[in-house]
């Protein structure tokens, strides 16, 4: 089951004046494909919104891709697009693959990014064993000769934040373990800590594996990630949260937002789900609240430089 901490710590950041609110990006607002899974056949190489980017590349000659891709839990069987969790807070999350720099001749990952638009103070990100590649460590795989996981080896995740070009530090999570005793390959989703990276602008993902060989690593080089969950640093927010005007506070129908000439309005519920958008705005702004239903939700406004979160309340 997936550990879902994002409602306690956005109630702790409501109480800090909606300063450095968190914010997650949990795949919910993509486009599901009928097939159930986008791989990056279009041709447009990224996804995400206007915070978050994730990069894909595809190869139509041998109908294959790495880095990211996203799917639905329900629709698919295959395993490729498949968490080996169950999936309770939505349907939709990403898969991410390591690619082998075969083309040097070194065989070695070559790590994936995702990169966000701003610099955020990134918080958490939910991770957990792609289908198929639990499905190798736990029983080997016949066709090439790979045997499954036994005492002493181990399957991990590596984050690494960067900002500026700088590195900012590094995490990571054992996604199997059959050292010091253990024996197991996690069957949920795993809520990774990932403050103690600080600010960054950029997020680099890689993959290890005790099964490795001449031609890279054998574990198949899948993960699964959900809500990547980040906040604004609190000098990042100042300045514009003394202009921006947003009333009435709680709403029954309409808010308001005045000076906010040409910034981008976002409002979304607490689990992140967005609930309206609109770039290029006027000097005042306004948002019809009623038809939604009553709760916590936040409004994000950003201009070139500045990003203002506040808490609503919806009557």
């Amino acid at each position: 089951m997936k550990k879902n901490l994002f409602l306690t710590s956005v109630l702790i950041a409501v109480y800090s004046f909606a300063l450095n609110a968190q914010t997650p990006f949990n795949f919910e607002s993509l486009t599901i494909p009928a097939s159930g899974y986008w791989n990056g056949s279009d041709g447009s190489g990224e996804f995400g919104d206007n915070e978050i980017t994730f990069y894909n590349d595809y190869n139509s000659d041998w109908g294959s891709w790495t880095k990211f891709s996203y799917a639905y839990d329900t629709i698919t069987s295959d395993t490729q697009y498949a968490a080996n969790a169950e999936s309770v807070n939505g349907h939709v999350f990403g898969i991410g693959y390591v690619p082998a720099d075969w083309q040097s001749g070194t065989y070695d990952n070559m790590p994936i990014t995702s990169k966000f638009t701003n610099s955020v103070k990134i918080e958490s990100v939910d991770i957990a064993n792609n289908k198929k590649t639990a499905d190798v460590i736990i029983n080997g795989d016949s066709n090439f000769g790979e045997p499954a996981f036994t005492d002493g080896d181990w399957f991990k995740i590596i984050f690494e934040g960067f900002y500026n070009g700088e590195s900012t530090g590094i995490v990571s999570f054992f996604l199997a373990d059959y050292t010091a005793g253990n024996s197991f390959v996690t069957d949920s989703w795993n809520t990774i800590n990932l403050s103690s990276l600080g600010q960054v602008d950029s997020l680099q993902y890689n993959l290890a594996s005790t099964h490795t060989g001449a031609y890279g690593m054998n574990t198949p080089a899948y993960f699964c990630i959900d809500n990547v969950t980040y906040s604004y640093p609190a000098d990042i927010d100042e300045n514009l949260s003394y202009s921006v005007n947003i009333y009435p506070n709680p709403v029954k129908n309409i808010i308001n937002i005045e000076n906010v000439l040409n910034s981008e309005i976002t409002a979304f519920d607490i689990s992140g789900k967005i609930i309206y958008s609109k770039s290029d705005c006027k000097e005042i702004e306004k948002i019809n609240f009623s038809n939604v239903k009553p709760g916590i939700y936040f409004v994000k406004v950003k201009n070139q430089n500045e990003i203002f979160v506040n808490k609503i309340i919806k009557q």
